[in-house]
Parts: structure tokens; sequence; C-alpha cells
């Protein structure tokens, strides 16, 4: 009797990821922008990445395709997708997963579609690159995703340029482009932060929607936590090149343990009294050459003590979270000095 096996859950695996940038000048040590990432994404599951702009999230988006910079480099560490590592694969090979196996949806669409092309040249480009169909077969796959995404009277906006359409369509625009190929996977960096609020909600619940729906799971990169709160399971939390907690996302807001994250919540305007001023997390960023052996939130941290500025904390996992803090799992103390011999 033959035994079914039930397929690996597991869609994205990110294990201990260094990425740096090619110094310009021979004699300055390349530094790591990225430091020993780790995090795994479930199919169909919606992970949250939060952190604030410069915390390595897009560089992070990037570097699972390799669309980075040429002057940026995986020195360390693997992108298992699907079962094979990605940092391994050629530059040929890296094609046939983006857009396909992998669909992105960027910040800004003006951005990311051409302004020279319709709607449906670059539609159609998207998916006859890809899928061995008829142009007229094309071209019914682009209606019907514009209609799943609420473009109204999508057979006009097909024959129409970017700069006619307003800035919350063409973000539908381009979540429809990166949906036609029925990726596994789809990686939405910033996608409401050349929105409104008003548009924000929405495009952030379509998007979701859509990818619960079409079975597609999502990472979804922001710098607002209450954005996120309600479109995903899972939440990261990103400062300085390092994920320094994670968890279910409610339980993570519930109870935050790393001083980061709890300052990333009281720095939510629903957490400030009408007329008092919102919370800011004091201080800066450090850059990552000014990083040496100690917690890279140190500088701004409110708990901070002596450890916290000697060495760089451990990785706490339990059942439901993963933190990097000292508050959490404290450094061992200095052994005291031996006893002369007598």
């Amino acid at each position: 009797m033959s035994l079914t096996l039930n397929p690996p859950t597991t869609l994205l695996s990110v294990r201990d990821l260094h990425v740096n940038f090619t110094s310009r000048w021979p004699q300055e040590p390349n530094i790591d922008v990225l430091r020993g990432v780790s995090f795994q994404l479930e199919r169909g599951e919606r992970l949250a990445l939060v952190g604030e702009s410069g915390a390595g999230k897009s560089l992070l988006a990037t570097s699972i395709i390799q669309l980075f910079d040429t002057s940026a480099r995986i020195r360390h560490g693997s992108v298992h997708f699907e079962g094979q590592d990605l940092t391994q694969l050629s530059s040929k090979q890296l094609r046939q997963v983006r857009g396909r196996r992998i669909g992105m949806v960027f910040q800004d669409p003006m951005t990311n579609l051409n302004p020279n092309l319709t709607l449906e040249q670059q539609l159609l480009q998207c998916i006859l690159s890809h899928r061995n169909i008829s142009r007229a077969e094309a071209r019914l796959v682009a209606l019907h995703k514009l209609r799943q995404v609420h473009i109204p009277a999508p057979e006009t906006r097909m024959r129409q340029y970017p700069h006619q359409l307003s800035a919350g369509q063409l973000q539908r625009v381009t979540i429809a482009m990166a949906l036609t190929l029925e990726p596994a996977l789809i990686i939405a960096d910033e996608p409401t932060s050349a929105l409104d609020v008003t548009m924000q909600a929405e495009i952030i619940s379509l998007l979701t929607h859509l990818c619960h729906n079409n079975g597609v799971a999502l990472l979804l990169i922001s710098h607002d936590l209450s954005l996120v709160a309600h479109a995903s399971d899972r939440c990261l939390i990103m400062y300085a090149g390092q994920i320094v907690e994670q968890g279910h996302t409610k339980s993570l807001i519930n109870d935050a343990q790393h001083p980061y994250t709890q300052g990333l919540i009281r720095a939510l305007p629903q957490m400030s009294q009408p007329g008092q001023s919102l919370y800011q997390i004091p201080g800066q960023m450090p850059l990552a050459q000014e990083l040496g052996n100690q917690c890279a939130f140190a500088n701004r941290c409110e708990h901070a003590f002596a450890a916290c500025w000697s060495q760089p904390p451990t990785r706490t996992v339990t059942l439901e979270r993963e933190v990097s803090c000292h508050l959490v799992n404290p450094a061992p103390a200095p052994a005291p000095p031996a006893e002369p011999e007598l």
C-alpha cells in the first residue's frame, strides 16, 4: 500500500542572511547591512515586515529575488523558495522565478509602469513572456484580473496610459499584474505609501482579500504597524538590518517584548489622548558602520544596561515568539577572576 505524503507547508525559508554593499574605496571594509536575518513563510500565510525607514526592509525584499543594486551582494546565508535555494540560481533561472512564482508590488506604481505603453501592452507583455498562450487568451486573463481588483470599465482602461489613471487605480493595476501569472508569493513593498489615507486601508484590504482567495502567500512590508495589524497572520519587527522580534500579530501587539516594538506601538496615533503630543522613540537608528559588538538598539533604549553595550543579545525562541533582547534573555554575568594559587 502506497502512502500519500502531505506537501511541505513552508514556502519561503530565509536563513542567516547577510547582505553588504561593495565599498567604493578598497581600503574600506564592506559592512553588512542585513545581519543574520532568518524567518519562514508558510504557503498561503500573510506575513508583515515592519520597521522604520532605513531598517533594511526593502533590501530584504529585493534580496529574496536578487533584484537589488549591482553593488549589493549576498555574503552569507540561504533563501529557499519552493525547495530550491535562490542564491544558487543563475540570472536566467531567477527570471523564471520573478513574476511567475514571486510577484512584486512596489511603493510607487508610476515607477513600476512604462508611461509610453498602454496598460494592455504592459499586461500582455507580462503574461506572454511567461505563459505559452495566444494574445487573445492573454487579453482575457488581463481583463479578468482587472475586474478582480475592481477597475471600472476595464476594456476602456486597457487602452489608456498610466497618466490617465489615479494613483489608487494604478496600484490596483500593479496588483492585477502581480496576480496574472498566479504566483505562489507576492511581496508588497510599502504598497500604500504613495496613496492618501482614505485609499490605504482599501488597497491593503483588497490585496489581502485577493491573496487569501487565490491561495497566495503575502509578504507585506510597511513602517505602519497599525496598517498591517488586521492584514497579517504573523509579524516581523526589523531594526538596523536584523529581526528583533517576531510572532503572531495580535499576540505581538498585545504583549510586545522588545523595547523597540513597544516604542513602535506607543508611537501609534491612537495611543495618544486628544491634544497630547505623539510619542517618538528618542534618537536615531545607527548606521551599519557604527554598529560594534553591542545591541543595535542600545543607544535609544531606556532600559539599556551594561551588557547591552558590550555584547549582542542572543535570540530567545518560544512557541509563540522570537525575541533578541538582553531583557528577555539576560547575558550571563562575567566569571569572577580566579584566585591566585599560593
